[in-house]
């Protein structure tokens, strides 16, 4: 049965003139193991696909998995241009630089002026990049970056550093990727994952029980559950799915201490983890049913 997943892979190589040998050191696994796995059209653990997105960043790893899109992410910071949200006292104000166009901060910021309403509105995002066909990519935000995002998310030369992606058929709207970090929603989010957070304009869009990336002041970026309780208490229920509520407690979270609000509306995961333990109880059962049938049928001959 032919392996399409090798098959990309060896696809890519070829396309950038990478022998197999060069490819199993940057990998780090034994000499000649590609070679093997393209002879026997083998299966690619998913280790192994992380350590390929890492050590190239140009494929896309959603082409790499599934087939769909394009092979290599999108073009360097030279074809997408980065847009920025528009300042209050001037709208659509032109930086010097003319791709990149100033839109009003979200006005839950803790400097708003003293005599403003209170609101429940993030408004637009400060940031986003589009390619040159004006049409939006994902920027992603890693673990090793997300110290950094927490500075420079309204910060057009920080997002245009990013790497980008592009996910096929996944909607209209505003989109950014962030790099689960731990097991705090371990079964349904795995450490390392990527979740494809959708742009949240207003806290009144949240749905109980949605799975958010919440970008704070006080927590960092955290992917949670959220309950809604605004209007009741003032505050956000932020829950993790690991059962563990010692190591991950829930997080009351003041709709001020909000930067960004991103809805997940995709996961590229990388971990696929074993079936418990009932299903591998039937499994074996039916492994042990198979063998037995294929002895009565040999003895019948």
């Amino acid at each position: 049965m032919e392996n399409k997943t090798v098959n990309r892979i060896k696809h890519y190589l070829d396309s950038k003139s990478i022998s197999l040998n060069a490819f199993d050191k940057a990998i780090g696994v034994g000499n000649g193991y590609f070679g093997k796995q393209i002879k026997r059209q083998a299966s690619v653990g998913s280790d192994i696909l992380e350590k390929i997105v890492c050590v190239y960043p140009d494929i896309n790893p959603v082409w790499l998995l599934t087939g769909e899109g394009q092979m290599l992410l999108s073009p360097e910071a030279d074809s997408t241009k980065i847009v920025n949200t528009p300042n209050a006292r001037n709208q659509n104000t032109m930086l010097s630089n003319e791709n990149i166009t100033s839109i009003a901060p979200p006005t839950n910021d803790k400097n708003a002026p003293p005599n403003a309403p209170a609101t429940t509105t993030l408004g637009l995002p400060k940031v986003i990049t589009v390619a040159e066909n004006d049409r939006e990519v994902i920027s992603l935000v890693s673990t090793k970056s997300a110290a950094g995002y927490l500075n420079g998310y309204a910060d057009p030369e920080y997002i245009e550093q990013l790497p980008t992606l592009r996910i096929p058929n996944i909607g209209h709207g505003t989109f950014r990727a962030f790099e689960i970090k731990g097991q705090s929603m371990s079964p349904t989010l795995h450490n390392s994952s990527l979740g494809i957070g959708q742009w949240i304009e207003s806290f009144e869009d949240i749905r109980d029980r949605r799975i958010y990336t919440i970008v704070t002041r006080s927590e960092g970026i955290v992917t949670k559950r959220v309950l809604n309780r605004i209007d009741d208490t003032g505050r956000l229920i932020l829950i993790s799915d690991n059962q563990n509520k010692r190591e991950y407690p829930n997080i009351l979270l003041d709709p001020e201490e909000v930067l960004e609000m991103w809805y997940l509306r995709a996961n590229l995961a990388f971990e696929f983890p074993e079936p418990d333990a009932i299903y591998n109880r039937v499994n074996d059962l039916e492994a042990k049913v198979t063998l037995i049938m294929d002895q009565l049928q040999h003895r019948l001959k």
